[in-house]
Parts: C-alpha cells; structure tokens; sequence
C-alpha cells in the first residue's frame, strides 16, 4: 500500500510539473518561436527579458521579467546577448532567468 502511495504520489508530482512547464510561457508569445530556426539570443528590450532570432531587431517573445532585477552577472550577460542554438539551451537559459 505504501509503494503504491509513493507511486501515485510521484505520477502527480511529474504531471503537476508538465503542467506548470506547459504554462510557464505566454501561448500567444511562445507560440512564435519556431523550431526550424534554432539560433536565437537572450537579451534586454525595454528593460524586461527577451528572445531574438539571430540577425533579427525585433523580438520573437518579450517576457515580463524586469533586466533590473537579475543579479549584476545576468545583466551584464543581456546586454551583451546570450546565444542559443536549440530550444534546450533556450528553455534552460529562460528557466535560469526564473522564468
């Protein structure tokens, strides 16, 4: 009775999970992100954390986390541009920013 507890308890636990990964990004801004291109850069616009498609000027996704807010190292690292080459390191490199 107790592995199935533990059992059931770590089903949901994964599930709770996915769900809140699945809403973690904005879907009428997420959605824009393609999977053909995976060359992207993480940076300020505006004062708040976004998302680029290589040589591009505007953003694909521009995400309500407040640049200021991030510690001195992650700033600095936003000005400059973070670039990316697959939606892993895109969404590990967001995560990391608390989103």
């Amino acid at each position: 009775m107790k592995k199935l507890f533990i059992a059931l308890s770590t089903i949901f636990c994964a599930i709770l999970i996915m769900v809140s990964i699945y809403n973690l990004f904005p879907k009428e801004k997420a959605d824009n992100i393609s999977t053909d291109n995976c060359n992207y850069i993480i940076s300020d616009y505006g004062g708040k954390v976004a998302v680029f498609e290589e040589d591009k000027q505007t953003p694909v996704v521009v995400y309500e986390i407040y640049t200021h807010l991030l510690p001195e190292n992650d700033i600095e690292l936003l000005r400059k541009g973070i670039k990316v080459s697959s939606l892993n390191q895109l969404q590990s490199r967001l995560e990391d920013f608390g989103l």
